[in-house]
């Protein structure tokens, strides 16, 4: 089923007919009370994530929520206890995670000796930032609606980076704001002590995306989307591409379809293990994210 605005039935009706859909709801409650499905999928504006959530897990779904997850840690934290309570699992739609590439990543890193440097960058300018210009406000715009460079676009470099390696000791987060607040672009520094990780984001602009790792022993480079990672390579012994993993041309375009495999499994084998694994992903990255937008406890 597929469930929308009232504003939205006709494009959700078309969707719907085009991928064979055989129910279309706009009216939430309608949907939850007809069933005939196990999971839901939570692809809403930010700032409402956490209670469109709070209703699918109360009603006894599982849950696949887009990030950014929630609006705060302590929302992540409210929400994995509704889970738990409804015994259901609560999975975040983060796609680095379930890339081949990552993966390979994860495999290559050893190799670099102790990390001595790390920088990621996710630059893009988006198709509505014209429109906020001339005034036209839209929710990843709008502070109010938990939107802006930080929450849309550096979390997939925060998530890349913690993820290979590990939370920081401290962070900061330097950003460019527009008249009503919001971040159009900013930086995140993350300090591991023995050296700092650097995490650019935008959407007022265009730049050079990807991801580099540095060590004694070499560098990991992504090529690219750090939501996506087209191209990943290692440069050991100054050799570039002593290792390469490019994804498939097909793959590539359905990027969400590795992790939504492997959501499927997880929830159909009951995989606590996995679902808690991606749990702890999640709440660094929120913990992360609170102390980047200077929220405390």
């Amino acid at each position: 089923a597929l469930c929308c605005r009232p504003q939205s039935g006709a494009k959700a009706r078309a969707w719907a007919q085009q991928y064979g859909i055989p129910a279309v709801y706009t009216d939430e409650a309608a949907c939850y009370a007809a069933g005939g499905f196990d999971a839901v999928y939570i692809g809403t504006a930010n700032h409402l994530h956490y209670a469109a959530a709070k209703r699918a897990l109360a009603a006894g779904c599982h849950v696949i929520l887009e990030k950014p997850f929630t609006g705060t840690a302590a929302e992540a934290r409210e929400l994995y206890a509704l889970a738990d309570a409804e015994n259901v699992m609560l999975l975040e739609a983060i796609t680095t995670y379930y890339l081949p590439q990552y993966a390979f990543l994860q495999a290559e890193l050893p190799k670099l000796g102790p990390v001595r440097g790390a920088m990621a960058s996710f630059c893009a300018r988006s198709r509505r930032y014209d429109d906020f210009l001339n005034g036209i406000w839209n929710t990843t715009f709008d502070p109010a609606c938990q939107g802006g460079a930080l929450n849309d676009m550096n979390v997939y470099n925060l998530h890349l980076l913690t993820g290979l390696l590990g939370a920081p000791q401290r962070a900061e987060y330097r950003a460019s704001r527009a008249e009503n607040g919001v971040d159009t672009a900013g930086l995140a520094l993350l300090d591991y002590g023995g050296f700092t990780a650097a995490a650019l984001a935008a959407k007022d602009s265009e730049g050079v995306n990807g991801l580099v790792l540095q060590g004694p022993g070499g560098s990991l480079h992504v090529e690219g989307g750090t939501n996506a990672l087209p191209t990943v390579y290692s440069m050991l012994g100054g050799v570039r591409g002593s290792g390469t993993r490019t994804d498939a041309p097909a793959a590539a375009r359905f990027r969400m379809a590795y992790e939504f495999a492997e959501f499927a499994r997880i929830i159909a084998s009951h995989d606590t293990a996995a679902e808690a694994a991606a749990r702890a992903r999640t709440l660094a990255v929120m913990d992360l994210l609170d102390a980047l937008h200077g929220r405390k406890g």
